[in-house]
């Protein structure tokens, strides 16, 4: 963060988004039991709301997707900069913008575990032209392509569009992955 804020008002402000962003994902995984687990509906629809982008996101997929206690801190950061990269420059920040949100759970993916897949697709955005301000090299890509494959064995891309972010995450979940 230190090395891409412009100046020392702009640091503290992103230094305070992210620790609130933490302080969330805290909130839910100390309501938990030892069997409780945090599903990904829920950890998207708190990080939208924070960011007040619930109303304008569309979002589709099975509800009670467990995730694994490992998975909850470093997930919650990527749709985090998702989120303040789609309200600062994206689909939630643009009157035309549209995000769209879906999951599916994949019961025998890879190595017979259940997986998540993710697909978080912006539309409609006004995008600025190459090697502008969101050219796509900042930290929030550097955590969905390199951190969550190295720290959760996801499957992770994100990629600027024409007309707004598309990034896909693939990423183990829990074994008991859905209510019922």
């Amino acid at each position: 963060m230190a090395r891409t804020s412009t100046d020392l008002v702009d640091f503290r402000a992103r230094f305070t988004d992210r620790l609130d962003a933490l302080a969330r994902v805290q909130a839910l995984l100390s309501r938990l039991t030892d069997v409780d687990r945090v599903t990904f509906d829920d950890l998207l629809r708190s990080e939208l709301t924070a960011m007040g982008g619930i109303e304008r996101a569309m979002l589709e997929g099975p509800a009670g997707v467990r995730l694994r206690s490992s998975t909850v801190q470093t997930l919650a950061m990527a749709l985090h900069e998702l989120a303040t990269n789609a309200v600062k420059y994206g689909a939630l920040g643009q009157p035309g913008g549209r995000l769209m949100v879906t999951w599916r759970l994949e019961p025998a993916g890879p190595g017979l575990r259940p997986w998540l897949h993710i697909d978080w697709r912006e539309r409609g955005v006004d995008m600025p032209a190459a090697g502008g301000a969101t050219s796509g090299g900042g930290q929030g890509r550097e955590l969905i392509e390199q951190a969550l494959p190295y720290q959760l064995g996801a499957h992770a891309a994100l990629t600027l569009e024409p007309d707004g972010a598309h990034c896909t995450i693939a990423l183990p979940v829990s074994a008991s992955s859905a209510e019922g």
